[in-house]
């Protein structure tokens, strides 16, 4: 394991030698990850009548009241297209995927900031267990996702394995941008009270109620907007039907991979500054 030295010197002077410490810490900490992780599960799931299933009702309350709400349809119009139910269905889902994974890891210096500091708890076993709750509560959705396309007999194909792999980098967003608002959002309640009316400008201008449009003004927004590129090609190879923008969702992939470099760097370096913020 990589020896620990204090310096008052910023770590990043030696960037191998920060991302050598940071893979140990990783390494040595996946103990204390499960440990937290298992404790958060107990603490939301525990003391509750339907337990775990409380996980899946949120969403699958939210997916039937949407799709029931809708007046079109049930079978499409158009060869090769899914419903309209199916398509609003799988955005819901994967938006309320990436919304969930943000608010996740932007709280985690709200909530540890004192195990951090007082305990000198390794950030790393706070951010994985933030990590594998965010993909639990993705696990949580896939089944309901998978009852929509049987109740609205879409057929099930084995490319449909990739369709759940592509929901990935929509979690992943939610990561990576939930952890570098994390120290803004433990500064302030500036983020808290943006969340109340930001997710939803967020799912009006992607298209999660609505097909993407393929000609106009508002098709050219999709075309660049990142989020539609990632839903569009998780629904596309889920079911088929549509037309992903695949040079955006290419170009988001990189961005997204680079993202995660820089939230690790950000959440690495806070905690000291933001303890020194929050004491003055």
């Amino acid at each position: 394991m990589t020896k620990t030295v204090n310096s008052a010197f910023s770590p990043l002077l030696d960037p191998r030698r920060f991302f050598a410490e940071t893979r140990d810490q990783c390494r040595h900490s996946t103990g204390l990850a499960r440990m937290l992780l298992r404790a958060r599960l107990a603490q939301l799931y525990r003391y509750s009548s339907l337990g775990l299933l409380w996980a899946v009702v949120p969403t699958l309350a939210i997916t039937v009241g949407v799709t029931l709400s809708l007046h079109a349809p049930t079978q499409p119009t158009t060869p090769g297209e899914v419903p309209l139910q199916v398509h609003v269905a799988f955005g819901v889902v994967l938006m309320q995927t990436f919304v969930e994974a943000f608010n996740g890891q932007r709280s985690i210096f709200d909530l540890h900031l004192q195990l951090l500091q007082r305990m000198k708890f390794p950030l790393e076993a706070v951010v994985m267990a933030q990590i594998a709750e965010s993909g639990f509560n993705l696990l949580a959705k896939l089944p309901v996702l998978l009852l929509v396309l049987v109740f609205f007999g879409v057929p099930l194909e084995a490319q449909m394995l990739l369709g759940l792999l592509a929901c990935v980098p929509v979690l992943l967003a939610g990561i990576a941008l939930g952890a570098l608002a994390a120290p803004i959002s433990a500064l302030g309640k500036d983020i808290d009270r943006a969340m109340a009316f930001v997710p939803w400008l967020v799912f009006l201008a992607t298209p999660v109620f609505y097909r993407t449009p393929e000609v106009g003004p508002w098709a050219w927004l999709q075309a660049i907007n990142p989020l539609t590129a990632l839903l569009d090609v998780a629904r596309y190879l889920s079911y088929g039907g549509g037309s992903p923008h695949w040079s955006t969702f290419w170009v988001t992939l990189v961005a997204l991979a680079l993202c995660l470099l820089l939230s690790l760097v950000v959440c690495k370096l806070a905690p000291p500054r933001l303890a020194e913020r929050l004491s003055a």
